[in-house]
């Protein structure tokens, strides 16, 4: 599994109090969220790898896999993250809403989501950018993949 913290919230708790019960609830839900989206959303890849994909798999296939990794990997991913924020349980709706673990591991994911996101940009506009002066770039072929 990739370092998501999930396993390891006593990190979290040093210097301060422990999660509570109800946290540790809402962050099992989280858990079960995750189950169905792979870690490859956190992997990270480069423009080489989407390259290879496309040669392999071919233009069309290679961009429909890259709007799924898009959409159901790190999307996916997102909306359990912001399901886990909107679960865990506040004391007020003042700042800190979390408890001071809870904001620590909210914040880790958040930080680890966005690098994944920004690693994929790079990775894809790279990959665009490399293209972009041969015939068989992504910007002269169709959603189908075809010339």
């Amino acid at each position: 599994m990739a370092d998501t913290g999930i396993d390891d919230l006593s990190k979290y708790e040093s210097g301060t109090d422990p999660f509570t019960a109800s946290e540790l609830e809402a962050i099992a839900r989280f858990r079960e969220n995750l189950s169905g989206i792979p870690d490859i959303a956190f992997k990270g890849f480069d423009a080489d790898e989407i390259r290879h994909l496309a040669s392999e798999h071919g233009m069309g296939e290679a961009r429909k896999m890259l709007h799924s990794f898009a959409t159901d990997l790190l999307n996916g991913r997102w909306l359990a993250i912001l399901s886990l924020k909107n679960d865990l349980p506040t004391g007020t709706d003042e700042p800190p809403r979390y408890s001071t673990p809870a904001a620590r591991y909210v914040a880790h994911l958040t930080a680890q989501h966005l690098n994944a996101c920004a690693k994929f940009e790079h990775a894809v506009t790279m990959w665009f950018l490399d293209l972009d002066t041969h015939l068989s770039s992504p910007l002269y072929l169709n959603r189908d993949g075809e010339e």
